[in-house]
Order: structure tokens, then sequence, then C-alpha cells
């Protein structure tokens, strides 16, 4: 028997056990907490950028573009990475073609530069036409939201087929618009 009969006994097992569930406590258990509060903060900045994609989502795409850019709103590309403002650009570029009856045959990105605190972002579009579906696309690109300007404008005619009145044109032109030097 241990010295001091069965109550020390159990006040020495009592001490061990709060010595032992001290150490678990010190050791694997705060850490999990710690863990657990890094987590539960990373869910609140997930959630508030849920929020926020979902308001802008909801919003008409003019209001959308003058809330993510608010002095700018509607000429240039709105400050989003490089890779999704190029998307923006090539859909616009699309968007026009449909509406002018133009036949895009290619897009290519062209290298962005950097102009006094804002990014060039450019794609060389080569399509065809008749010379009315010409005019109605560098129409549609001028007037395009946001800004497109055109350059490096090559027309090449081909003569007309038997039967038809129109001119068949292939045409490579470089298109451009501007984005904030902070959107890559």
């Amino acid at each position: 028997m241990i010295a001091g009969g069965p109550l020390g006994g159990r006040s020495l097992a009592l001490g061990l056990l709060a010595l032992a569930v001290l150490a678990l406590w010190a050791g694997p258990v705060s850490a999990y907490f710690g863990l657990i509060g890094s987590s539960s903060e990373q869910l609140v900045q997930q959630a508030r950028l849920l929020q926020r994609y979902r308001a802008l989502a909801s919003l008409p795409p003019a209001a959308a573009m003058a809330a993510t850019s608010p002095g700018v709103a509607g000429l240039t590309l709105p400050p989003v990475p490089e890779a999704q403002a190029v998307a923006l650009l090539q859909e616009s570029v699309k968007k026009a073609a449909s509406a002018s009856q133009v036949e895009i045959r290619s897009l290519q990105v062209l290298r962005r530069d950097t102009l006094s605190g804002a990014e060039r972002i450019g794609v060389r579009t080569s399509a065809a036409g008749d010379t009315g579906g010409l005019a109605r696309f560098l129409f549609a690109i001028e007037a395009a939201r946001p800004l497109m300007y055109v350059d490096n404008l090559q027309v090449q005619a081909h003569p007309a087929l038997p039967g038809t009145a129109t001119k068949a044109l292939d045409f490579q032109l470089d298109m451009s618009s501007f984005a904030a030097s902070a959107a890559r």
C-alpha cells in the first residue's frame, strides 16, 4: 500500500490524472483550437468575398462596371486580372463581329504595354466579310464600351464570284483597350 492509506493513493492518482490532462491540453488540443480559429477567420473572409461577388452578379453589366471602377466607368476595362481583361476584350470583338455579319477567322492576343499608368491590352483579328460588314464592324468597335481603338487595318479584296454583286474582303486589324495598371 501507498503511504498515507487509500486517501493518499487517490489524491496521487488524481494529481497524475490532472497532470496528464494539462499536458494533453497544452499540446495537441491547443494546436487544434488554434487551427480551428484561423480556419474560421478564412471562412469569414471567403463569405465576405462571396457576398460581394453575388452583389456584383445581381447588378446589370453597366452598374457592375461602375461599381468596380467608379472613376472611368465604361471607358476602360474593369480592374480584373489580365486574363479576364483579355477575355472581356475578345468577347466584345466577337459581339461586334456577330452584329456586323462579319466572320472572325482568328483572334491573337497581343503583348501588353504599360503607358503612363495604364496597360494597353490588345488582340489581332483576322476576319472576312463584305464592304458593308467591314464598315459596320469598324463602327461597332469604335462605339463599344469599354473603349476600343483600331490600329493596323489591312484589307484584301477578292474578285466577285459569278452571280454575286458584292466583293469578298479579307481584313486584319489590331484592337486595343486600356485597363488600370493594377489589373494583373
